[in-house]
């Protein structure tokens, strides 16, 4: 069985389309938890209203997604996890498909089906992911291809082995944004994955109350909590760790230079950067007095655009 996880806040015009896309599923045998994480609009009420007995809406505190995602998957007696947003939406075929996904390739521990993005009912765009076309099979040397240009995973798109999560945790509830990117970053660097590059899930660029469309801070970020992967579980995989270490530097050097409002939460966040794993200039980038350094950066941008261009 299927299980299938709806985080639920504030989505009082979009959850009732989410739920019918999930209950019109070629794929019958599934559970879906509605966890409703402390809605102060009608959201629970409108979830409620739908008629399936495979639905259960389960009310809780508020304590954002990834909070709301990990009583979800503590509820779960589904073998499998799937994610759903409750602004987003499935093709009718799409857990039709992970379950071939999870036949054709069943040494991963997570499979992937492509999402694209639509507004005002219109397709705006399609993600790109680096892969051959129609791509369907494991993901080799996910952090060091020289050609992917996207996450591939999405947090509306995933199956994932419910074992998976006793080994690399869950959610971190501390994050705002990229803790889904937090977790495929934690079950990718342990186990293999499948990805199926076609486009079968819908991101409603439109809908209320998107998370994507506030302004990211800092302590709320992924990159403000690198030293998590520090732990041996993680850091022995070493082409990941050395990733990941330079992904957060990068991200930080942005906020550093870009937006004095969160001058202290970036000096934090680079102490906890591993920097044996960087490029030597963002040691003396991030040590310079910052006037000194900021000229530093700003020669360095100038310089790598102009390179872009030639």
């Amino acid at each position: 069985m299927i299980t299938v996880v709806i985080p639920l806040y504030n989505k009082a015009q979009s959850i009732y389309s989410t739920l019918q896309s999930v209950c019109e599923q070629s794929y019958a045998d599934v559970e879906i938890l509605v966890v409703d994480d402390g809605s102060t609009d009608e959201s629970a009420a409108v979830a409620s209203s739908y008629q399936d007995s495979r639905i259960r809406v389960i009310r809780k505190d508020n304590g954002g997604v990834s909070s709301a995602r990990n009583h979800g998957i503590q509820e779960a007696r589904g073998e499998f996890i799937a994610l759903l947003d409750a602004d987003d939406q499935w093709d009718k075929e799409y857990l039709a498909e992970q379950m071939r996904m999870v036949e054709d390739f069943p040494e991963a521990a997570t499979w992937g089906i492509n999402y694209a993005e639509l507004y005002e009912g219109k397709l705006i765009r399609k993600l790109e992911t680096g892969l051959p076309e129609g791509y369907r099979g494991y993901v080799e040397h996910y952090f060091e291809m020289p050609t992917r240009v996207s996450d591939l995973f999405c947090s509306s798109s995933v199956l994932i082995r419910k074992e998976v999560f006793n080994k690399v945790g869950m959610f971190d509830e501390r994050l705002k944004y990229s803790e889904d990117v937090d977790m495929w970053n934690r079950i990718i660097a342990n186990y293999p994955v499948a990805f199926y590059d076609r486009y079968m899930v819908w991101y409603l660029y439109d809908a209320e109350n998107r998370a994507m469309n506030r302004k990211r801070m800092l302590k709320y970020w992924l990159p403000y909590y690198v030293d998590k992967y520090k732990d041996p579980l993680f850091k022995k995989n070493k082409v990941f760790y050395r990733w990941v270490m330079r992904w957060a530097a990068i991200k930080i050097k942005y906020i550093y230079f870009n937006d004095q409002s969160q001058y202290t939460e970036s000096k934090e966040a680079m102490r906890k950067l591993d920097y044996t794993q960087l490029h030597w200039k963002y040691y003396w980038l991030f040590h310079l007095p910052y006037k000194l350094a900021k000229k530093l950066y700003t020669w360095d941008e100038k310089r790598m655009s102009e390179r872009v261009k030639e």
